[in-house]
């Protein structure tokens, strides 16, 4: 069975799974363990704010139908890798992080994407973050439906 791709900078919604916390730094703290996210953790994050801005979201990655796809791939680790100043460092340690062995940035660009990652923040903008959720919500029907005509 292949395993899921996750992408690690993606859109607040129910069944996420809860990556970190954005720090007042702005960098990224992560959550050893994985949490799912529920209702009632996103109506309370989303309190006076985005919960983009103040936690770091994964779900299955969505390919091609993502805005960041290009070449057959997430485009984002290798910008970012450009932007961020010290990126490449290979002595420094990776952080922890609860989806390495299904992250699309890693996949793509190992080790040196674990060293950006808790740069990033996901600040897209609302109706973006609204069209992933729409695209994760019917993927998820149509899953589900498979998954019932097989029975």
């Amino acid at each position: 069975m292949r395993k899921t791709v996750l992408c690690p900078s993606a859109p607040a919604e129910v069944k996420a799974i809860l990556l970190g916390v954005i720090q007042s730094d702005g960098s990224v703290a992560y959550i050893k363990d994985r949490i799912q996210v529920t209702r009632e953790f996103l109506d309370i994050a989303a309190n006076g704010r985005m919960p983009e801005t103040r936690f770091r979201f994964s779900s299955p990655c969505i390919g091609s139908a993502c805005r960041q796809w290009t070449n057959g791939g997430c485009s984002l680790p290798e910008r970012l890798a450009g932007m961020i100043p010290g990126s490449d460092a290979a002595d420094a340690p990776l952080p922890e992080c609860s989806i390495r062995d299904q992250c699309r940035w890693f996949d793509q660009r190992g080790p040196d994407s674990c060293r950006i990652c808790p740069l990033v923040v996901t600040r897209g903008d609302p109706q973006e973050l609204e069209q992933i959720k729409e695209f994760l919500v019917s993927e998820e029907m149509n899953h589900e439906e498979r998954k019932q005509g097989g029975q």
